[in-house]
């Protein structure tokens, strides 16, 4: 491996990366049900109690959550503009189910920022408007990161 190579990879492995994710919330509902009414392909559910991954916080609502993976990026608008096109086919159930069963819905950009390189937290008119259709909140976090080395 050269010496430019190095540096390429070292850059690459120093942009952010940001996960995009869209979730409905209830307090009231179990959402299993969401999973074959919207069909999104790579949703998931959990329920009210259930651990937070591998830590002890439990959750606080049931819910029904669609996620990107994580990508390098410099601009949150990426990450969120992939998000909403994998959405817009399933849009009218996303929305009727939300509406029919008085949910919360919820955008989340979270961000793992390496040597404090922090991606752009512009976001498009166009992107401010789809996540109005839903009725949603937007989320943003950032969590200062070890790059892994490969």
């Amino acid at each position: 491996m050269s010496a430019t190579d190095d540096i390429d990879l070292e850059l690459r492995q120093l942009t952010p990366s940001v996960r995009a994710a869209f979730r409905l919330t209830s307090e009231r509902h179990t959402l299993d049900h969401l999973l074959g009414e919207i069909g999104l392909e790579g949703a998931t559910t959990w329920q009210k109690g259930e651990n937070i991954a591998a830590s002890d916080l439990q959750r606080r609502t049931n819910g029904w959550c669609f996620e990107l993976p994580w990508q390098r990026t410099y601009m949150l608008d990426d990450a969120l503009s992939e998000l909403l096109r994998a959405l817009t086919p399933h849009r009218d159930e996303i929305v009727a189910a939300a509406r029919a069963l008085d949910l919360d819905a919820h955008f989340a950009l979270e961000t793992r920022m390496y040597a404090e390189r922090a991606p752009a937290a512009y976001l498009s008119p166009a992107n401010v408007k789809a996540i109005a259709t839903y009725g949603a909140s937007l989320d943003t976090a950032v969590t200062p990161s070890v790059p892994e080395r490969s």
